[in-house]
């Protein structure tokens, strides 16, 4: 890899590693099928002939729906998140100016000014953006495995970008005499008042507005369904290229110039464009209400301020970022979305695996509630969840308490451990590969593990974990932890 970078990953990719990524993409979070499926369902709810029919079809409706967003949280959970670690905010210790203090060799007092105000940047960078220091900062090796799921969450979550550049292929091409007329109209106008900016802002606004004060309509999926399963219409999406074509053998050209560098940038490119999706998506709605309220001012600021004076505020800011920010960000990799502009325009808003993890511990905090309930009536507390897995040798069973993890052997029932949820610090998903020496597209997977690390560092790896992945879900479900995504 650190001699022949380009190859390397090129290897990684090419042959089945392309069919795996296309089908990955065709199915991706919510799968053509059930799109049909639904629209299938919302015909039957507009067809039903009596009331009976109609409370029917309505529940099946509302179940699919329910459905389709229990999916998603399975494929981002499953597929795309693989470690977490506390929040560093909550492990920053504070010290005062006094402990910075110490004797020379004179056996005089004096005080570390330089140490001190090193701790002071670090301290109020963590407790102002510790959510985004070393955020995605330690990815794995790069492979086959390891770069495919940046790559499906790259092409999925910039599905609407994917769609904006065909439909701005269409109006150059003028595929469309009227539309093409129409966008050349509305061009020379903006033009004409210098209100381009404004423009491009207030189209951005109106989407975003519209998209929450409507919603995405079934009539909007209903038309993307048509246009997928007819061959003959050109394919507004990647996603949708590959439900049409099927997997062709296109990573190759994807990854010809990339270098070592491609894990980090893909996975912050992903996180981009996942953030992008739930500021349109209203997931957050104060954080995307703060956001729309930054478009607000530039629009205000870029229709009345005058245009020398834009024109010098963005050379004066390209030159701060290139001379101060890039430095920051490429030298201290930990630190580079504290810097970064796109990161501040998208402040605290979640990434689909961030969402995830919180729609994942709302939900095991209703089930705890529930559980609660039940024990409050004087019935047995219950195991969340229970699987068989391995640890130090010794085959057992993994119990989710209401409020720890157990592992328990099956020989003499002897508890290897018990780790409240309170005191976890990481958790990581580890694939264990055989290592013999044949050829790599012959070498199996042979283990799924879960390692688990409390606050005071001592690290347990539970092994050949049945059901791992779903373990790891209800790990973080149930534990009140503030997660960050580590990879």
């Amino acid at each position: 890899m650190a001699h022949n970078p380009v190859d390397t990953v090129k290897s990684a990719i090419s042959g089945q590693g392309s069919h795996q990524v296309a089908a990955n993409i065709a199915a991706k979070e919510i799968s053509h099928g059930e799109d049909v499926e639904l629209l299938r369902s919302e015909d039957r709810v507009k067809n039903a002939g009596t009331e009976a029919e109609t409370r029917i079809a309505v529940h099946e409706f509302d179940g699919l729906m329910q459905e389709r967003q229990s999916m998603f949280v399975r494929w981002t959970m499953d597929r795309h998140v693989t470690k977490l670690r506390r929040l560093p905010l909550e492990s920053f210790e504070p010290k005062t100016a006094a402990q910075f203090r110490t004797m020379n060799s004179r056996g005089e007092d004096v005080m570390d000014w330089s140490a001190y105000r090193t701790y002071q940047l670090q301290y109020y960078s963590h407790q102002y953006g510790g959510q985004y220091i070393g955020y995605g900062s330690n990815p794995p090796a790069p492979s086959k495995e390891s770069i495919m799921p940046c790559l499906e969450r790259v092409i999925i979550a910039s599905a609407p970008l994917q769609e904006l550049i065909m439909t701005s292929r269409r109006v150059y091409r003028w595929e469309n005499r009227g539309e093409t007329i129409k966008y050349i109209i509305i061009y020379l106008t903006l033009w004409t008042f210098d209100l381009l900016a404004a423009g491009i802002l207030s189209a951005l606004l109106y989407f975003v507005v519209e998209r929450r004060v409507h919603g995405r309509r079934m009539q909007d999926l209903r038309d993307d369904v048509i246009r997928t399963e007819d061959v003959n219409q050109t394919a507004m999406t990647l996603t949708e290229f590959v439900e049409k074509r099927g997997d062709e053998n296109w990573a190759d050209e994807l990854m010809q110039d990339l270098g070592p560098w491609l894990m980090l940038q893909l996975c912050d490119a992903a996180n981009f464009f996942e953030a992008m999706r739930n500021f349109y998506e209203w997931r957050v709605p104060g954080r995307t209400l703060v956001t729309l309220s930054i478009f607000v001012a530039a629009i205000l600021t870029a229709s009345f301020v005058p245009t020398w004076l834009l024109v010098r505020t963005f050379t004066l800011s390209a030159g701060i970022s290139f001379f101060a920010l890039f430095p920051i960000g490429t030298n201290f990799p930990e630190y580079r979305l504290l810097v970064s502009p796109f990161k501040r325009v998208l402040w605290n808003i979640p990434t689909q695996a961030e969402w995830s993890i919180k729609s994942l511990q709302a939900r095991g905090r209703r089930y705890e509630q529930a559980s609660s309930n039940e024990t409050a009536l004087g019935e047995k507390s219950p195991d969340f969840g229970t699987y068989t897995a391995h640890h130090n040798s010794s085959r057992g069973k993994l119990s989710l308490a209401p409020t720890a993890i157990i592992f328990t052997n099956n020989i003499g029932h002897k508890i290897h451990f018990t780790i409240p949820y309170a005191e976890l610090d990481q958790l990581e998903k580890i694939d264990r590969t055989i290592t013999k020496n044949i050829p790599s597209s012959l070498q199996l997977e042979s283990g799924k593990d879960i390692k688990i690390v409390g606050k005071d560092q001592r690290e347990l790896v539970l092994e050949n974990v049945n059901g791992r992945d779903q373990a790891f879900s209800q790990i973080v479900g149930f534990s009140d932890v503030k997660w960050q995504v580590v990879w």
